[in-house]
């Protein structure tokens, strides 16, 4: 009988390797970018092909790493997000973040397992 289910079973872990490698593929499709002033660095992550907010994680106010969701800005030309006092903008050639006063170049992360340009 114990063979049995484990026939029953064999189709649903013949899949399984093709959702986790699907999984991966759209994980992948993120960018990433590093912001950085040299003492502070933050990483803002949002999908290029999908609409959406992006996400900024970094010690944000000064206080352990934090992950904080920016909303994306309307009608900005390149990728613009923003929340309150704090927004990132730019494309993959150049972009920042400003936090308040305070601002950082970013530069586009390579994906994992890509070579470097």
């Amino acid at each position: 009988m114990c063979v049995l289910q484990l026939c029953r079973m064999i189709p649903a872990l013949a899949v399984l390797p093709l959702v986790l490698a699907t999984q991966d593929a759209h994980a992948s499709l993120a960018d990433q970018y590093r912001c950085s002033n040299g003492d502070l660095v933050f990483h803002v992550i949002f999908s290029p092909q999908e609409p959406g907010p992006a996400t900024l994680s970094g010690p944000v106010g000064g206080k352990a790493p934090t992950q904080v969701l920016l909303d994306p800005v309307p009608g900005a030309s390149g990728k613009s997000f923003e929340r309150g006092s704090t927004r990132f903008s730019g494309n993959r050639q150049a972009s920042h973040l400003d936090i308040g006063d305070m601002h950082l170049a970013c530069e586009l992360e390579p994906e994992p397992g890509s070579e470097p340009e």
